[in-house]
């Protein structure tokens, strides 16, 4: 091979080299995203059930009403 080919292919492996590392790394992160995104989702369901259970315990039956101002 010529010396501009082989330092072209060297670029090339070197360009590859730094997308595999760049790609290693945002994949670490999207998996540490879902892990987040899984755990505020768990969260967020549990909070929504305590607060629906705290809104029938606090007045049961009671209505919120308009203010008589309305």
């Amino acid at each position: 091979m010529t010396d501009a080919k082989e330092a072209r292919l060297d670029q090339l492996e070197i360009d590859l080299a730094h997308a595999v590392h760049t790609i290693d790394e945002l994949n670490a992160v999207v998996i540490d995203q879902g892990r987040q995104i899984d755990r505020l989702t768990r969260l967020l369901a549990n909070m929504t059930d305590q607060v629906e259970e705290l809104m029938d315990n606090v007045h049961p039956g009671h209505q919120v009403d308009k203010p008589p101002h309305y």
